[in-house]
Order: C-alpha cells, then sequence, then structure tokens
C-alpha cells in the first residue's frame, strides 16, 4: 500500500506517445491526477482515489495504446524541443525580475 496522499507534492511526469503524425501527452503533474492530450483536440483529465487505481489505469492505458500501434517517444520531456523562441538576451534567467528597473 502506498503511502502518498492526494496532498503529496511528487514530481511532474510525463510520456509522449506517437503514431503517424499524431501524438497523444500523458500527465501526471501532481498526486492522483492525470492528464490525457490528443490526439488532435482531445483532452482528458481523470482524479484517481488511490495511487493503486492511478497505476492500474497508466499501465492499462499504456498498453492499449502500444497494441493501437502508438509509441512511445519519451518519458518526462520537454514538449518544446525548440531551442528559446527569444530573439533578444534577457540578462537574467527570470523573466520576472526583467521588467523591474
Amino acid at each position: 500500500m502506498s503511502s502518498s496522499s492526494p496532498e503529496t507534492v511528487n514530481p511532474s511526469a510525463s510520456w509522449l506517445f506517437i503514431k503517424d503524425n499524431q501524438s497523444i501527452w500523458v500527465e501526471r503533474p501532481h498526486g492522483r491526477l492525470l492528464i490525457v492530450a490528443g490526439p488532435g483536440v482531445a483532452h482528458e483529465q481523470r482524479d484517481f482515489i488511490s495511487d493503486e487505481a492511478l497505476d492500474q489505469f497508466q499501465i492499462a492505458l499504456a498498453e492499449r495504446l502500444a497494441n493501437d500501434g502508438w509509441f512511445l517517444w519519451g518519458v518526462d520531456r520537454e514538449r518544446r524541443l525548440a531551442t528559446d523562441r527569444r530573439r533578444l538576451e534577457r540578462g537574467t534567467p527570470d523573466r520576472r525580475l526583467a521588467r523591474r528597473t
């Protein structure tokens, strides 16, 4: 039995599945919350009553996706893989500090 509670702060975990030109992003941002985004505009958010129920659902989802031809492309990857979009240097890594003068 797991000792985690819904208030437990765990590091965010994510999985990216791809198939052809589509993707499905599965994320566990905190507690017992699971978000499934994709394919396309599909979006689902579920809150589970226990860690075990969440784990079982996630395993079944991954198995179903694999059986349907989806490929696990990455685990805990940043979705924005491109380089920094800023064209000018900010002078500080914290954007909030850049506005204070």
